[in-house]
């Protein structure tokens, strides 16, 4: 019979629960083992949130703000000695908080492609046609700022409530606009601005070209509107129609929705005031788009509302109109069916794109240097050297030319597509993200591919317009991001 097997050692620190969660060590090769205890996690601190206004998504509306007090102080008498500082801060308010705003922000789609075509138009300043170093940078600014949106609206985390504000002033600010527009036929003078030097300048011959005998026999200018230039209300009565058909969808309130039916009456009937047949055609095209928008996501209830809507207004708004404007008013508009659509175009603003491809584009295809056309021009350019002359941009592609020739023609452009193929998909989906999102989706899409037709008519991307342009696609990538991130944490 075997002897008993001597007991196993017992081995300190390995019986019980948790020895999954012990360190033992051996001080000596002969030594017991040993239980070590190990030192507490290190707890990571976690970066305070940022606060103040310049990390507020309430940024983007008061920026707007700022963007409605320059535009109306324009108006003031008593500004007019200012007039260049007050145009001049709306872009540099956007340079600022492109400095100010803190952190990084979403990488938009276009974002490239403008950085690439502002690179391009940036080495313009070594081009020997670049005659003037601080019209060159006036310019360099100006279209800085008018991308900048692209880079500092991103950084904020902006809400689908924020985003709703942001919309609420443009379409009560441009109902406003084109209100006004409309007390300045009914009451001739009354609620006249002065106009602004640019168009004074262009001789009395030009000026009554902008105006119209009204059915009374008086003669006013095109509404203004709250601009400085005759037919500067069709701007706003494009918003007020536009915006106005996204309140009149989204909202399930009485009163907004009677805002919106009134905005969008007004709008038209100051539009066909204006009698400016561009964007009044840019309108259609963003109406139709909308319309597809609805029937491609299967909405068609409230598609027969915008039908109903609109073209009720429509109808309504254009007898009104002729009723206050008289046969100037109808003559206008009867222009646009004397002829095919590419035929009436061509008459007005063909030429001009022709002229930018068969001319300009083989004479300058990597620009024509800086500051020689538009505002930089005119408020910081020379034109005393009769080699390098002042330049003149009706339309967005000769404006493109200008600035970089063959290069910005299509890089620009191509930030255009991209921004509004991901709008597009955008708002084809069917996240549950709230139904805004499909909605406002799809007014950027049809407002993106209006500002894209309205480039074959006017240099879009030189003004406020296009600063507006991509503060919205900036706010609504912002927004839609955002919502798609609160929505993974919540699943």
């Amino acid at each position: 019979m075997s002897a008993p097997r001597p007991p196993l050692p017992v081995r300190p620190g390995l019986q019980g629960p948790g020895v999954l969660g012990r360190r033992f060590v051996r001080r000596a090769p002969d030594a017991p083992l040993e239980v070590v205890t190990s030192a507490p996690p290190r707890t990571e601190r976690k970066a305070a949130p940022r606060t103040g206004l310049l990390s507020s998504s309430k940024l983007v509306p008061l920026f707007i703000l700022l963007l409605m007090t320059c535009q109306v102080s324009l108006l003031v008498e008593a500004i007019s000695p200012l007039r260049v500082v007050v145009r001049i801060l709306a872009f540099g308010m956007s340079l600022a908080l492109l400095v100010l705003v803190p952190g990084r922000g979403l990488r938009h789609p276009a974002l490239p492609f403008v950085m690439g075509a502002l690179g391009i138009t940036a080495l313009n300043f070594f081009n020997p046609g670049t005659v003037s170093p601080l019209g060159a940078a006036a310019q360099l600014g100006i279209q800085l700022s008018i991308i900048a949106p692209l880079l500092w609206v991103t950084r904020l985390s902006i809400d689908p409530k924020v985003f709703r504000l942001t919309l609420a002033l443009l379409f009560f600010f441009n109902t406003a606009s084109a209100t006004v527009g409309v007390l300045q036929v009914y009451f001739p003078g009354r609620f006249q601005p002065a106009l602004s030097s640019a168009v004074q300048a262009q001789g009395e011959s030009y000026l009554r070209g902008l105006e119209f005998e009204t059915a009374s026999g008086e003669r006013v200018f095109r509404p203004m509107g709250l601009t400085d230039m005759p037919g500067g209300a069709a701007t706003g009565a494009f918003y007020a129609v536009l915006l106005g058909s996204g309140f009149l969808l989204s909202s399930r309130r009485g009163l907004t929705r009677g805002l919106s039916a009134g905005g969008i009456l007004l709008g038209l009937l100051s539009l066909y005031l204006c009698q400016v047949r561009a964007i009044a055609l840019m309108l259609v095209v963003c109406l139709a788009a909308l319309a597809f928008m609805l029937t491609l996501t299967g909405r068609v209830a409230r598609l027969a509302k915008l039908f109903a809507v609109v073209g009720g207004a429509a109808v309504f708004a254009f007898g009104w109109a002729v009723a206050v404007g008289g046969d100037a008013v109808q003559s206008r508009w009867d222009s646009l069916f004397a002829a095919r659509p590419e035929e009436v175009y061509r008459s007005n603003r063909g030429h001009f794109l022709e002229g930018t491809f068969e001319h300009l584009l083989p004479e300058y295809p990597l620009g024509a240097g800086l500051g020689r056309y538009g505002m930089p021009n005119a408020y910081f350019g020379d034109n005393s050297d009769p080699e390098h002359p002042g330049l003149w941009a009706e339309i967005q592609w000769t404006a493109w030319v200008y600035d970089g020739g063959v290069l910005v023609i299509v890089l620009y452009p191509l930030g255009m597509l991209v921004t509004m193929t991901w709008v597009l998909r955008m708002a084809r989906r069917r996240e549950d993200l709230g139904e805004e999102f499909w909605l406002w989706g799809s007014v950027i899409f049809a407002y993106n591919l209006g500002a894209l037709a309205l480039t074959f008519s006017y240099p879009f991307f030189t003004s406020q317009v296009g600063m507006e342009f991509w503060l919205l696609n900036a706010a609504l990538f912002g927004a839609w991001t955002h919502a798609k991130t609160l929505h993974a944490h919540r699943r």
